[in-house]
């Protein structure tokens, strides 16, 4: 391990993988002098501002979706920003999806040894003066928030250690989300929501055998959905956190994100989660489009997530595709 690098360590001390042993084995391969631990908001801004100052090429982020993107809001709006590495040390880990080996120490170790220029350009979405990869309103953002609450509950329980894993969102999702949204459902208790194309040219994806392909043409002001809805989900990632594919048609236009408004059955959401998994979920209430900006308004506030974490409650959201991106680095 020499004490020269042309790359940086950013770990997330508060991110479920970053033990003690890991922060070890990566001091293996990483000289101390390159490896920042950011305990808290101001001192990752603090981090980051001296991670700029000393020029690094590439800075890898050791956490989940949130580190990635608290680092991708810290980054200045310029030409030219380091190449961001991620290391899949977080309980989601959707962008890792995309460029990751699965296990972060190798892909450390391997660059370490032998850097690599391939990159994959990541466009990013915006909204309310935030960059982002993925987000979404309804379902996503209600299962976040009883599986935070879950865990509160069972907090100091022998429950507690299984439900930080896939486990606890399952648990969340089956013991609380879907059988709220069956009392609604029998009570006739539906959200509206009214979506209008706010940017230039949008259009509607047809699913086809090969994937998707553009269909009906929206122009600036039209109404691309209006009526009731559980979920709106947008992005520029094709993953949500366990690489669930919810975004499919991510990345299928550079120009555009990908939007997605669902207001299928609890029975067929439920019965149809190995399709969810895997991206090839079709439905008649399944709506997608290829936008790059969009206004919507609900009928009542809805649960928002940004890159798998809580943010309140929304009936208004404003989303557009940001002037940003990012150049992650591949290893897969």
């Amino acid at each position: 391990m020499s004490a020269a690098a042309d790359f940086a360590v950013l770990l997330n001390p508060n991110a479920k993988r970053v033990s003690q042993s890991v922060c070890d084995r990566i001091g293996e391969i990483v000289h101390p002098d390159h490896v920042f631990v950011s305990e808290s908001a101001d001192d990752a801004s603090q981090l980051v501002d001296r991670i700029l100052s000393r020029g690094y090429e590439t800075v890898f982020t050791g956490g989940g979706d949130g580190t990635v993107t608290q680092f991708i809001n810290l980054l200045p709006e310029r030409e030219v920003n380091p190449r961001l590495g991620i290391l899949r040390l977080g309980t989601g880990n959707a962008m890792a999806g995309i460029v990751s080996s699965g296990n972060p120490l190798v892909d450390l170790r391997t660059y370490a040894s032998n850097p690599t220029s391939d990159a994959y350009n990541l466009s990013l979405c915006e909204s309310e003066g935030t960059r982002f990869a993925f987000a979404g309103l309804g379902i996503d953002a209600a299962i976040l928030n009883d599986y935070h609450t879950m865990q509160k509950r069972f907090t100091g329980s022998a429950f507690e250690a299984l439900l930080h894993n896939v486990g606890g969102y399952f648990a969340a999702t089956f013991g609380m989300t879907i059988p709220r949204m069956m009392r609604r459902w029998m009570k006739r208790q539906q959200t509206q929501v009214r979506i209008t194309n706010a940017g230039g040219p949008a259009y509607a994806i047809q699913r086809t055998p090969q994937g998707g392909q553009a269909s009906t043409l929206f122009e600036p002001g039209d109404v691309l959905y209006e009526g009731p809805v559980n979920a709106v989900m947008f992005g520029t990632c094709p993953y949500y956190g366990y690489n669930i594919r919810m975004l499919p048609f991510a990345g299928l236009d550079d120009e555009r994100f990908h939007l997605r408004v669902s207001n299928m059955p609890t029975g067929r959401i439920v019965g149809n989660i190995r399709g969810m998994w895997r991206g090839s979920i079709d439905h008649p209430e399944l709506y997608d489009f290829q936008v790059d900006k969009v206004q919507m308004s609900f009928s009542e506030p809805m649960p928002y997530q940004l890159a798998g974490e809580a943010m309140g409650m929304r009936d208004e959201l404003t989303v557009g595709r940001s002037k940003s991106s990012v150049d992650l680095v591949r290893f897969i």
